[in-house]
């Protein structure tokens, strides 16, 4: 595919907006243009609502407000408009080209979720950010799925000036979910909820309830958390459920009581309520919490509507009928049965609690979760951001006053550098530094467990989106990588993807552990803090063999990085061959695991949802505990590993030696399944056994008599000091990385040929080979010595 075709094809697909870039350096900031958006577009809601209709007041004439919502929603928002007597100066369709134009035009941002992935604020902007609502469920990094796409949240937390924070649980929760505490350097604004102000005016609740002809009613709101997903089988079943439970209700409800329902969409839009004497469908055009405010009963499960309806102090019933599932399959932050509203679990206590009157309000209820909340604070919040009087209470992050680092670990793939990545994490002293791990959500959406090798409470900061691509920076781009042409406009392309992902974030040191990716290390060249890059491989052959990373990227990154840290000594010469300078590389080996390696080891052996083998769990147990021979082989399934060799070599062996097995284990790399046509080829195929992705290979690795490594060239493998911790002896080629290390530590080296791997396992055969002796914890210490020691240079 040419060039020119593939800029085409990202064009037609919306995978670059090419407009968004010229817009956001060219267009000029008005000073008087006010933004509106809610929930992506979908609709205008809640907050959003309560401060458009403040913009509303003649104090505000003189500036213009503009409300970004998504073509399916524009009718039920122009008949809103209509129905409360508002006005917008524009209407603006959500992605569209004039709405990326007013993101980087407009001075006041004003969201309750987030602004799409390629928007960058601006120096000048004001963005204030009111969330939607206080978290039950957890969010961010408590939230094990949302850690890998968690990234366009935090970021969008971290660039917006004013946080809107309506009580110190909903503080306590998002700053720790997000990680605000270390980084962010807006304001918390501590006021009441725009939506919630509603609640401290019940004349208002009883006016709507005449209005409709309600006021002889007891009338309560049903409104359920969404379970499903958005598929058509699954919401057939969620239909289904709540049409069961409704129907029982309906039944159960007297001429003096009425339910009004409002649901999922997927769920909502497919009930029939026609035939209910006493259940409707939640009224169309009216904001959700004037109608809330009308009613006499809120029924809900995990909604954080509960909290905000509890400032009306009126009943709350609790129908969550399924707690324990939900609870377990999302995480919640606090049991709700230990709250002071009555639970049930089936529609029949439902219809019972309408019958009796309202607990009162516990008081320390409100005070954790109404902490701010009052009758006024809308004008005091817009006074505040807009028109810039100090009204408001508000905080500033204070942190723990510890320097951060940044780390970039890449996509967590099983493999060595991951496995030194967290060694590493393991042995670093946390009293100093603040370590925020950093990741792209796009390499990991496929296999988001690969983050569970992190503590939950490790510090992240994931990358939302890829970059911000247009068609002249991508043909520089082009010249960049096919000539090595460099200019000022790609230079600048990626200074400013490091601005949209990390903003004003402040970092002492950042550091691209991974070492690889072309994008990351062009734009972490671009990060205005001391860089540091790390070099895993012999880079002079991952550029010849698989052309990546890009040479002439490589090339400036080891040119320009402030730091080049070498695994091995062995590597060093080709990291200056490459760069052109010798000044700025140090030598630090990775750090081991040694207690988790033996821990580890003893271990059952399991398979993983994700793993491949050529044999069955069983068979593989039946080989490691016979008496046979056993040969092992962990590393990547790619080129550089010439599993080729080994297997060539593994036949010529087993030939003489038949009650010899040999067992590979690979975790990234394209060659798995060629590998695997390899050995089903050879005629020791029935003795060769190949596995893709464990996550705990040590058990295997330990019940092995050698472990051999043919490879064309290493960086200091792991897979060796794994080994010797557990006792099993090795044969290497003689390659850079395996050299270094046998330097060290002692070990048998092999010639890089079929022949000269063969002689190494009859080398082996004949008691010549045994497994090094290693003191990993001063081995670890030193190296911990030398990272820290260069962050201090920094």
């Amino acid at each position: 595919m040419s060039a020119w075709t593939k800029i085409k094809k990202k064009l037609k697909s919306g995978t670059w907006y090419p407009f968004y870039n010229t817009f956001y350096e060219k267009t000029r900031i008005d000073p008087y243009t006010i933004l509106l958006e809610s929930r992506s577009g979908r609709g205008m809601e809640s907050n959003i609502f309560a401060i458009l209709r403040e913009l509303n007041q003649e104090e505000y004439r003189k500036y213009s407000i503009v409300f970004a919502c998504r073509s399916d929603y524009k009718a039920s928002v122009e008949k809103k408009l209509q129905h409360y007597g508002l006005k917008v100066d524009k209407l603006m369709k959500f992605g569209s080209i004039s709405y990326y134009r007013m993101l980087s035009r407009a001075k006041y941002l004003i969201n309750d979720s987030t602004f799409p992935g390629r928007f960058i604020k601006k120096d000048g902007q004001i963005y204030l950010n009111v969330w939607h609502g206080t978290p039950l469920k957890c969010m961010g990094r408590d939230n094990v799925e949302e850690r890998y796409s968690m990234g366009n949240v935090m970021r969008n937390l971290l660039m917006s000036d004013y946080l809107l924070f309506s009580n110190v649980f909903m503080e306590e929760k998002m700053r720790g979910a997000y990680m605000l505490d270390n980084l962010y350097k807006g304001q918390y604004i501590h006021e009441c909820y725009p939506r919630n102000e509603i609640f401290f005016h019940p004349e208002k609740g009883e006016a709507l309830k005449k209005e409709f002809g309600f006021e002889n009613l007891q009338v309560s709101v049903y409104m359920p958390t969404f379970r499903g997903k958005a598929d058509a089988v699954d919401s057939q079943d969620s239909v289904k459920e709540m049409q069961g439970y409704l129907d029982i209700l309906d039944q159960r409800l007297n001429e003096k009581q009425l339910l009004l329902v409002k649901l999922h969409p997927f769920v909502g839009d497919a009930l029939d309520l026609s035939s209910y004497q006493h259940i409707q469908k939640f009224p169309e055009g009216y904001d959700s919490y004037e109608v809330l405010n009308m009613c006499d009963v809120l029924i809900t499960d995990y909604s954080s509507v509960m909290y905000d309806f509890a400032n009306s102090g009126k009943k709350i019933i609790l129908f969550a009928y399924d707690i324990e599932d939900y609870a377990g399959s999302r995480g919640m932050y606090e049991d709700i049965r230990n709250y002071p509203f009555p639970l049930v679990r089936t529609p029949q206590e439902v219809a019972e609690l309408l019958q009796t009157p309202a607990d009162q309000l516990d008081e320390a209820l409100r005070q954790k979760y109404g902490t701010y909340e009052h009758g006024s604070g809308i004008k005091k919040l817009c006074h505040h951001v807009i028109l810039g009087e100090n009204c408001c209470a508000t905080a500033s992050a204070v942190g723990n006053q510890k320097k951060n680092v940044l780390l970039y670990a890449g996509d967590f793939q099983q493999n060595g550098i991951t496995t030194s990545f967290l060694n590493l994490m393991k042995e670093l002293d946390k009293e100093e530094y603040n370590y925020f791990i950093s990741y792209r959500m796009n390499s990991l959406k496929e296999a988001p467990w690969r983050l569970d090798c992190l503590p939950q409470d490790a510090n992240v900061y994931p990358l939302g989106s890829e970059m911000n691509m247009d068609v002249v920076t991508a043909i520089c781009q082009g010249l960049y990588m096919k000539f090595g042409i460099r200019t000022r406009r790609l230079a600048h392309a990626y200074a400013r993807e490091w601005k949209k992902h990390f903003g004003n974030s402040e970092f002492q040191a950042v550091l691209h552990f991974n070492g690889y990716e072309n994008y990351m290390i062009s734009m972490f060249e671009q990060a205005p803090f001391p860089r540091t890059i790390w070099v895993h491989n012999d880079m002079g052959k991952e550029i010849e063999r698989k052309k990546n990373p890009n040479k002439y990227v490589l090339h400036d990154a080891y040119a320009s990085y402030d730091h080049v840290a070498a695994v091995s000594r062995d590597i060093a010469g080709a990291v200056a061959a490459i760069g052109g300078r010798e000044d700025n590389i140090t030598v630090i080996p990775n750090c081991q695991d040694y207690e988790g390696i033996e821990r580890r080891s003893g271990e059952a052996i399991c398979f993983d949802q994700e793993t491949k083998c050529t044999v069955s769990l069983k068979k593989l147990q039946e080989v490691l505990n016979g008496s046979d021979q056993k040969f092992i082989n962990i590393g990547r399934f790619s080129q550089e590993k010439q599993h080729n060799r080994l297997i060539q070599a593994f036949e010529l062996f087993w030939k003489k030696n038949k009650n010899t097995w040999l067992i590979i284990i690979g975790g990234a790399g394209n060659l798995y399944e060629q590998t695997c046509q390899l050995a089903k080829n050879s005629a020791a195929g029935s003795h060769i056994i190949l596995i893709r992705s464990i996550r705990n290979p040590m058990p295997i690795l330990k019940a092995s008599d050698l472990l051999v490594l043919s490879s064309d060239y290493e960086g200091l493998p792991v897979v060796l000091f794994e080994a010797a911790v557990l006792g099993v002896p090795f044969v290497a080629t003689n390659v850079p990385g395996a050299r270094c290390f046998c330097e060290d530590y002692g070990g048998m080296l092999a010639e890089p040929s079929v022949l000269g791997v063969l002689k190494g396992m009859e080398a082996f055969e004949r008691g010549e080979c045994k497994a090094p002796k290693i003191d990993c914890r001063e081995n670890n210490r030193k190296s911990l010595e030398l990272f820290e020691t260069l962050l201090q240079k920094t």
